[in-house]
């Protein structure tokens, strides 16, 4: 969790601070190629057109952006950026393919350039979603100073256990005879177990986590199997687990099998 939080922080943090804002700045160049586009055409449609008319026309454009551009887009994003050079000498590629398909290919051409997606999306990003991002990062901080709170505290406790008692991680001492009842059904499926002790009258309960605490990995010995077997050895009390139906098969099959060999009267 601590390092999925993490990465979700950084995440965040780079969509508000350069990402959603370069995506922004995709979004109005290539509005500049739609634009070039369809003033191409239009002028093709009036006559006259020449490559160095376009030239003259395109090297004069310049590209549109919103009013909110200081939250919106980079730093330092020149607001009066020209017409990109590939649409001020794309008279060509305009004339062979079209005046829309040849700004589709050169915005190709150009994004690829820049190492930009060729899908500049639908919309823009407003201010407002681009200041959610900080929000989201901020919870993701403060989730991870839940998490290492808890990391740093689960890391300096442990359980442990002697010949005479068992030690939680909150520090209780549980001697053995003290226990009176183990319930282990969910020590197989999620490594609990909890057991049922006396406090002078009261009873209480302590719970030995083996995932946390120990863990079951075969090649660090399996430490969690290891304490409940050695709690299992000293203890006297009522234990309370699952039985299997082989378990059950097991435990009725000598009963049939001496029914089965007594005479019929």
């Amino acid at each position: 969790m601590l390092v999925m939080f993490s990465v979700f922080a950084v995440l965040f943090l780079k969509d508000g601070m350069w990402g959603y804002r370069d995506k922004n700045l995709q979004f109005y160049i290539h509005a500049s190629f739609v634009q070039a586009g369809t003033q191409f055409k239009e002028m093709e449609n009036d006559g006259g057109l020449s490559e160095s008319v376009w030239k003259s026309y395109a090297s004069s454009q310049k590209c549109t952006f919103p009013d909110e551009d200081e939250n919106t887009l980079p730093r330092d994003t020149d607001l009066e950026m020209a017409w990109p050079d590939i649409l001020v000498n794309g008279y060509a590629v305009m004339s062979e393919k079209g005046a829309q398909n040849g700004a589709v290919k050169l915005w190709e051409d150009y994004s690829a350039s820049k190492k930009w997606s060729s899908d500049p999306g639908d919309h823009p990003m407003s201010a407002g979603k681009i200041r959610e991002q900080f929000y989201a990062a901020a919870i993701a901080g403060l989730l991870i100073v839940v998490c290492l709170f808890f990391l740093v505290r689960t890391m300096r406790r442990s359980i442990h256990a002697d010949g005479e008692a068992l030690y939680t991680q909150t520090g209780q001492r549980i001697p053995y005879a003290d226990m009176v009842r183990i319930d282990k059904r969910k020590w197989d499926t999620k490594g609990l177990a909890i057991i049922d002790y006396k406090d002078g009258d009261e009873t209480k309960k302590a719970r030995i986590d083996g995932m946390v605490y120990g863990q079951f990995k075969e090649e660090d010995g399996a430490p969690a199997e290891k304490l409940l077997a050695h709690v299992m050895e000293r203890f006297k009390g009522e234990v309370v687990e699952y039985v299997t139906d082989e378990e059950d098969q097991a435990e009725d099959e000598p009963e049939e099998k001496q029914g089965a060999g007594q005479p019929d009267h």
